[in-house]
């Protein structure tokens, strides 16, 4: 009918001038105005409707923008934490590296005092071994000296019974003497045993003092190892205490560590709670975003009002953005453009190589660190095994120290025995040298006897003839004599056994003071080794820790990676639907701008707004193309490049916002013209 209405006013204006008085006319014309006034009436209301759906669809656009925006904000501080994060885990990786080399270092001493340790037990083996030999020596000797004294026991009972028989010879020649006469062969015999006598007496008096030193050494014997058994039983008490100490130490390290592992559990189970509260806010947000979304527009009449007013106003808003239009045409070329299409995609390949190289060096990093906690774990099994068997050899010269400590015991034993047989043995001797001085008072009797017998028979060869009784008394005295014979060969025999007495007495002090010296070198050697086993407990336990803390690093940088991965993922996830939700915005926009574009206008303003919003669109096609080839280029990126994709993400957004509020000026800038023209015509008709 609006089409028609020039055609019924031509009409009506031909019949005018025909015939003007024509009712027929009239009332078809008054008709036509009624159909065009209700026709007008139709298309303000569905104008008025459209510019409410536009409007609202404008707001939803700018609400939806607006959380695109804040969701692309959110991710920009996503991706700074996670820079900060790197960060973090590089620095704890170099921490890492510097630790695994101190305990290089570390593992390079444990060797050396391992190989000195090795060196100084082989020496305190040598030690035992040659100790062993002393002993077994010793005991060879202490025998030897045993069955001596049984010879000696022997010989001296063989010596009283020489005495016996000599008291008996000596009452049978006092009988015989009785009838003879002395003579001066006695006399010299009589002055060679006196000189005998007191060689005897001076040899007897060296004994003696060389018994008294003896006993006065075996005493200090007695007291260096009171005071070595004293000394021994202080060392026993310091590294009880020591060790009570160091398990007091052991414990508190324990309950700290175990009360940190406690707070640090008790951090992260408050960290998951966080997270998991927050993700549940984030999905509620989400949930309701969408919610709004879906519910339709809400129709206010002051908004319809209000544009009302405007619509005089967006007639010059039109005329100046179509000016602008044309001289932001004129100002920019297809060039540029490409130009900067070119090196954004230069830009986003760069960044994708530099990501893949960073993703490679922090895997080969994470593979060197494994590695090198491989080798920690190697080194500290090594370490156990090297102080599993040093703790055995500890304990087995801790067996063999008791071994020497019960053999010093048995040889002190002998030693007193030993001791207390030679006190036994200078009584005896003492008893045979007053023996020895009965039988030399004993036979100077029977010298002065034999001189008396030998002055009776030079008296009696003086005055009788009797050659028998000569030839007896001779017989005798070469019998006397060959006796006197038998008592200085056994003398001299007794003299070389108490010399060869003493020899055995000196080397067995000696033998006695290397031992003394032998057991304060390997008590010295057990305290070395005490002091090296302790070190080394102490260098296990640094090992221990330094283990444990690079477990937990270890675990950290293992649940830093997979946090870093899962935000990485739930990072791809939002800019997808971020992506998404711009491009069903985009689709939308270009829905408006297709049924604005539907309102009919003049050929040469529908072309110009036609080549306007087809550049437009172009225009606003290209972020939404670079989102798209931002979102597959994070599955190559890593949290150091997300900051710079985010912001340049951004910046295409605020451009494309840009864009599209100027595409929806235009649009309905397009249609109010349209419809101006349309409520011009009818004024005309009118």
């Amino acid at each position: 009918r609006m089409f028609r209405s020039p055609e019924i006013n031509g009409d009506l204006s031909d019949e005018d001038e025909t015939d003007g008085k024509s009712s027929i006319y009239k009332q078809k014309y008054e008709r036509a105005v009624r159909d065009m006034e209700i026709m007008k009436r139709r298309m303000q209301q569905l104008q008025e409707e459209e510019m409410e759906q536009k409007a609202m669809m404008k707001k939803a656009s700018e609400k939806r923008l607006a959380d695109a925006l804040e969701d692309v904000e959110e991710e920009r501080q996503v991706a700074n934490q996670w820079k900060r994060k790197a960060q973090k885990l590089g620095a704890e990786l170099q921490d890492l590296r510097l630790m695994l080399e101190e305990q290089m270092g570390r593992n390079g001493e444990l060797e050396k005092k391992q190989r000195k340790f090795d060196a100084e037990l082989s020496s305190a083996q040598e030690e035992i071994k040659k100790e062993r030999i002393l002993r077994d020596k010793l005991m060879r000797e202490k025998d030897q000296a045993i069955s001596e004294k049984y010879t000696l026991e022997q010989e001296l009972q063989s010596m009283k019974m020489d005495s016996d028989m000599l008291h008996e010879k000596i009452s049978q020649l006092n009988r015989e003497l009785d009838e003879l006469t002395l003579s001066s062969k006695g006399e010299e015999e009589v002055t060679q045993l006196k000189r005998t006598k007191q060689e005897l007496e001076r040899k007897a008096r060296d004994q003696e003092e060389e018994l008294e030193e003896l006993a006065a050494q075996v005493q200090m014997l007695e007291q260096a190892k009171l005071r070595l058994e004293m000394s021994l039983e202080k060392v026993r008490q310091e590294h009880r205490r020591e060790a009570s100490v160091r398990e007091e130490e052991i414990e508190e390290i324990r309950a700290s560590f175990s009360k940190k592992i406690k707070n640090l559990e008790a951090q992260l189970e408050s960290e998951q709670d966080e997270r998991h509260q927050l993700m549940k806010q984030k999905h509620e947000l989400e949930r309701r975003i969408y919610e709004l979304a879906d519910q339709p527009p809400p129709q206010d009449p002051e908004i319809e009002r209000r544009l009302r007013r405007d619509l005089k106003r967006t007639k010059a808003l039109l005329r100046d953005a179509q000016s602008m239009l044309e001289h932001t045409r004129e100002g920019q070329s297809s060039k540029t453009l490409i130009r900067q299409l070119k090196n954004q995609l230069e830009d986003s390949e760069f960044a994708k190589v530099t990501a893949v190289k960073a993703r490679q060096a922090i895997e080969a990093e994470l593979q060197e660190c494994q590695s090198q906690l491989e080798e920690v774990t190697r080194v500290k099994n090594e370490a156990e095994s090297r102080c599993l068997q040093l703790s055995r050899e500890k304990s087995a010269i801790q067996t063999q120290l008791e071994e020497a400590e019960e053999e010093m015991a048995e040889v002190m034993k002998k030693y007193k025995a030993a001791v207390a047989q030679m006190s036994i043995d200078q009584k005896t001797l003492a008893e045979q040298n007053q023996q020895i001085a009965e039988l030399e008072s004993e036979r100077q009797m029977l010298k002065d006897q034999l001189s008396e017998v030998s002055h009776k028979f030079e008296h009696l060869a003086g005055q009788s003839d009797d050659t028998h009784k000569v030839h007896w008394l001779d017989s005798k005295i070469r019998d006397l004599e060959s006796k006197l014979e038998l008592e200085q060969t056994t003398k001299t025999r007794l003299e070389n056994q108490i010399a060869r007495l003493k020899e055995q007495n000196d080397r067995s002090r000696e033998e006695c003071d290397s031992l003394r010296n032998k057991e304060m070198q390997a008590q010295e050697g057990v305290r070395r080794l005490q002091r090296q086993v302790r070190d080394l407990r102490e260098d296990y336990a640094a090992l221990q820790q330094k283990e444990a803390d690079a477990y937990r690093k270890q675990h950290e940088l293992e649940m830093a990676l997979e946090n870093t991965e899962t935000d990485l993922q739930v990072t791809k996830n939002d800019l997808r639907l971020a992506c998404q939700r711009i491009q069903d915005l985009q689709n939308a926009l270009e829905d408006d701008l297709d049924s604005g574009t539907d309102v009919p206008d003049d050929s040469g303003s529908d072309s110009e707004d036609s080549f306007e919003l087809s550049v437009l669109r172009n225009q606003s096609v290209t972020p939404v193309q670079r989102c798209d080839s931002v979102a597959s280029n994070l599955s190559y990126c890593t949290t150091e490049d997300i900051r710079s994709r985010t912001s340049s993400f951004s910046r295409e957004l605020s451009a494309f916002s840009s864009r599209d509020d100027v595409e929806k000026d235009v649009n309905g800038l397009s249609g109010v013209s349209s419809r101006g023209h349309n409520t011009e015509a009818d004024e005309s008709i009118i």
